[in-house]
């Protein structure tokens, strides 16, 4: 089943409203892309640049002497702050794409497109022009992760479906059933990563055949970073680990951090690591062994350790910095030369990137210079007899420490330990030994955002070690923008809605055009939360209260709140349950007079007749209104198609668009298109079945919609039908066409579009959006707007009697409009009761009028007063009196409460 979407803007915000779950830097456009859970991918550029502070310590090797070496690198490292360079300053947006509908969870960078992916069951491809595509997936729950390998798009959902695309073709090319919800997703060389609650499985791409699973993690897996030989894996475990792909062993235990892992990116020379705690840590990896080659400048000492002996040493490896702390979980990282991007709950933050390649080096060659066959000793050596899988998860889940090192020094020395402070950590765990901060107090700060206290190596360990940060604080920070709604309220009449933000808000919308009525500002400047929020949601129930209608109605569409926003949906069950009244219509909604300049235009030289008691399906009004522009583009392409069809001479091979459609059959249009049969293409494909067996008018009916088209006898009188201009709705509206079912775990989003790009469907042919709606849109969309073809409902029926006032009953105290009531002037008799049943949206005025007709002899008397029957009948429910306007729905839901017959009764006006 499918169905519309679209939400109800946003008030003015150029930033995201919720918080962003993805962050990515492109090096070549110098750009910054965010994915937020407000829906929205937006791009960011860099307002200025700021002085550059190039302090880097740039150390060349000139000797193959590694004790000389090392000697000139503790020399330039001890007294000198960590190196760093700030070019970057702040940032704008440049580009805001709201194409989804729930959270995005994803975006990557494929050539010059980005490509997200999100809970809506959606993936786009934006390309450079800021065109979206829709890419067709088989995804049947959230998408989680997206990775792109050898030219092809790869998806991991929590269906536990891995699903790879075909760019180019915009279809999926192969799927891989996966046994657990996919968290986090990685590709190199035809290797598939899938990271799940707690395992990793690998995949070849090529023959979708599972190649091992790598057991080791003790919880979720939320970030992977893949190349040719390894794999880094982070866990909401607190651990980080390094798997060596060929023997999918881990290589190496990274316990930096205290809090669950949730961030993870770089590569396995340098990668960055957030945790729900705060803590961002850079570990440079880039002196191990596993990353060196015989062009680096290292191999020029010819250390000639072993395979083993290389994996000893590896193990001590490392430089792991604590870039910042921050408030908030960290839920995305990237990075570029000089600067670090986070995202967390409350916002967008750029961090200075400290240079740690030279710590690494001297690191590298005093383990290098001090390391000893001996420290292998107590490592434990694999038994190729013991069962491999088993084996994995013994030895992966042992971490080694330097328990034996730090043992060496005894808790009985004489003199206390000297207290540092630290922007490093050990790779093993707990503060670094190796390199610390000169100074815990009285700090001299050079710099305003970062820790430029020098640097001492440690000579002598200690477990007198605070942990601080690099970073003091941000370059530049970017708040999350609270005005994301988080509770609603529908009036009566189905059409409003009252909506409160985080930041206190209170606004009041209509549904149909998307349009701001009312708006209560907060009166405090803060986020909701607790009591607030609770006090501020009765303020707005009291609100609703004051601006409610009488209106009793049924639900023609849904507002959910999803991604921060109210998302109106449109299905067709309900499209046609509710209808407005003529006079309702054109109070709200002025334009859709029928002596409107714009509804004129539309009529042409018809003749309408329209009451004040006509009615009209707000659903119909939707969709004549959203698709008027389409419709146009349909009728047009079908006098094109009669005129074709009815040429004597044979057709030329098929050329453009129209001779295309000709040519296509059916058969292959219901090979290549799901759910062919339920699409407006099946519709146009049988009217050209028609049209070839003779050529006639055409058999669609968009003219009697907007009869300015013409058809014979244009003097005629027609229905009318309102349809709403497309300037009355935002310009930059989308409407989104889902597909719904209980299998799936969200609606799926099948398709994206501006109702302005279709608006002017006529003015600018778009095929391909044309083509796309014709296979996309479903029959209960094409009937009411190429054919005005709709299922109308039989409204329910009400059964109410009619009794004149007994006003003997009365309290002879009781004095009605100064008179007693014994004194009001009779009405003619009638029988003692009526009974009648009518559909449920019979107004008052009606029945009014009915009884009006029973009075045969007063009706000539108020007639010759040219008074209507409202003005000098009136008709009470349980002893009130009714507005003329009310429905019999509205008086058995708000007034007589109750199952039974509904008891009306009525009296003359005291003034007539």
């Amino acid at each position: 089943m499918k169905g519309l979407a679209y939400n109800i803007p946003t008030p003015a915000s150029s930033s995201h409203i919720l918080p962003i779950n993805k962050v990515v830097y492109s090096s070549t456009q110098r750009e910054l892309f965010t994915a937020g859970r407000d829906g929205s991918v937006k791009v960011w550029e860099e307002e200025r640049c700021l002085k550059t502070r190039p302090i880097r310590n740039q150390s060349v090797f000139t000797t193959n002497n590694p004790q000389e070496e090392a000697l000139k690198l503790e020399t330039s490292i001890s007294g000198s702050p960590v190196p760093f360079q700030r070019n970057g300053g702040g940032l704008k947006i440049k580009e805001s794409y709201n194409i989804h509908n729930d959270w995005v969870n994803d975006i990557q960078m494929v050539g010059d497109l980005l490509v997200s992916c999100s809970s809506d069951l959606g993936i786009k491809i934006i390309s450079p022009n800021g065109a979206v595509a829709n890419l067709q997936n088989d995804h049947r729950d959230y998408i989680k992760r997206i990775c792109y390998d050898n030219n092809e798009l790869i998806s991991g959902s929590l269906d536990k479906n891995i699903i790879i695309h075909d760019l180019e073709k915009l279809t999926a090319r192969a799927k891989i059933m996966e046994t657990q919800g996919i968290y986090a997703l990685s590709a190199c060389e035809y290797l598939i990563a899938a990271g799940g609650q707690n395992v990793v499985n690998l995949y070849d791409s090529r023959s979708q055949m599972k190649i091992r699973s790598l057991i080791g993690h003790q919880s979720t897996i939320r970030g992977l970073i893949q190349d040719a030989n390894y794999l880094i894996t982070a866990s909401s475990d607190t651990t980080i680990k390094m798997w060596d792909l060929r023997t999918f062993k881990v290589y190496k235990n990274f316990d930096i951090h205290d809090y669950p892992v949730w961030a993870l990116e770089g590569d396995s020379n340098c990668f960055y690591s957030g945790d729900r705690g705060g803590n961002i840590v850079k570990t440079d990896l880039s002196n191990m062994f596993a990353n060196k080659n015989e062009s680096d400048f290292n191999s020029n000492f010819n250390f000639n350790f072993t395979t083993n002996e290389c994996a000893s040493i590896d193990e001590k490896l490392g430089v792991s910095t604590i870039v910042a702390k921050n408030d908030s979980p960290i839920l995305s990282i990237c990075h570029n030369e000089d600067s670090i991007f986070i995202s967390d709950y409350d916002s967008l933050t750029r961090y200075v990137n400290p240079d740690t390649s030279t710590l690494a080096q001297y690191q590298f060659l005093k383990t290098c210079l001090d390391y000893s066959p001996s420290d292998e000793m107590d490592e434990a050596q694999p038994n190729d007899d013991l069962n491999s899988m088993f084996h994995d998860l013994v030895s992966h889940l042992s971490v080694d420490s330097d328990n034996e090192l730090q043992s060496n020094y005894s808790v009985e020395q004489a003199e206390p330990a000297e207290s540092y402070i630290s922007m490093f950590l050990n790779v093993n765990g707990g503060p670094s030994i190796e390199f610390v901060n000169a100074y815990q107090s009285d700090l001299t700060v050079a710099d305003e955002c970062v820790d430029t206290t020098p640097i001492e190596i440690l000579l002598n360990p200690t477990d007198q070690i605070t942990p601080i940060p690099f970073n003091l604080k941000p370059i530049s920070r970017y708040e999350i923008v609270p005005l994301s709604v988080v509770s609603k309220r529908i009036l009566n009449n189905k059409r409003q809605i009252m909506a409160l933000y985080l930041n206190g808000d209170i606004r009041m919308w209509d549904i149909l055009i998307c349009k701001e009525l009312k708006k209560f500002p907060s009166r405090q400047e803060k986020l909701l939360t607790g009591k607030e929020l609770e006090f501020r949601i009765k303020e707005m129930d009291d609100l609703v209260q004051k601006y409610q209608s009488s209106d009793t109605l049924n639900n023609w569409c849904e507002v959910e709140i999803k991604a921060g926003k109210l998302l109106v949906t449109v299905k067709e069950t309900s499209v046609m349950n509710v209808e407005i009244y003529y006079d309702d219509m054109v109070k709200d909604y002025p334009y859709l007079a029928i002596d409107h300049p714009e509804t004129i235009r539309r009529m042409g030289n018809h003749k309408t007749i329209v009451g004040d008691d006509d009615r009209f399906h707000l659903g119909l009004i939707l969709l004549n209104s959203i698709f008027h522009g389409y419709a146009m583009v349909e009728w047009v392409f079908d006098e094109l198609l009669r005129e074709e069809l009815g040429k004597q001479e044979a057709r030329s091979t098929p050329v453009g668009p129209l001779n295309e459609f000709i040519s296509i059959s059916e058969e292959s249009l219901a090979k290549s298109l799901p759910q062919y049969n339920d699409s407006i293409m099946s519709l146009l494909q049988t009217n050209k079945k028609l049209y070839l067996e003779k050529p006639k008018e055409s058999v669609l009916r968009v003219n009697h919609v907007n009869p300015c088209l013409g058809i014979e006898g244009g003097d005629d009188e027609l229905r009318y039908f309102p349809v709403i201009n497309a300037n009355h709705f935002p310009s930059d509206m989308k409407v989104t066409l889902f597909e719904y079912s209980p299998e799936l775990g969200n609606y799926r989003d099948l398709s994206y579009f501006k109702i302005s790009d279709i608006d002017n469907l006529p003015d600018f042919p778009q095929q391909d959006l044309i083509n796309e709606l014709r296979c996309l849109l479903p029959r209960w969309i094409g009937q009411p707007i190429l054919y005005n073809r709709f299922n109308v409902k039989e409204s329910p029926k009400i059964t109410f009697r009619l009794l004149e006032v007994d006003y003997f009953k009365l309290p002879p105290s009781i004095k009605i409009g100064g008179k007693s009531q014994r004194k009001i002037k009779s009405l003619p008799a009638l029988e003692s009761s009526i009974k009648l049943t009518s559909h449920n949206m019979l107004r008052v005025s009606k029945i009014l009028q009915f009884l009006t007709d029973k009075f045969e002899s007063s009706t000539k008397e108020m007639k010759d007063k040219k008074l209507k029957p409202t003005d000098w009948l009136v008709l009470e429910c349980k002893g009130q009196e009714l507005s003329n306007s009310m429905t019999l729905q509205t008086i058995k839901t708000r007034v007589w409460k109750s199952s039974t017959d509904i008891e009306l009764r009525y009296r003359r006006r005291l003034d007539t």
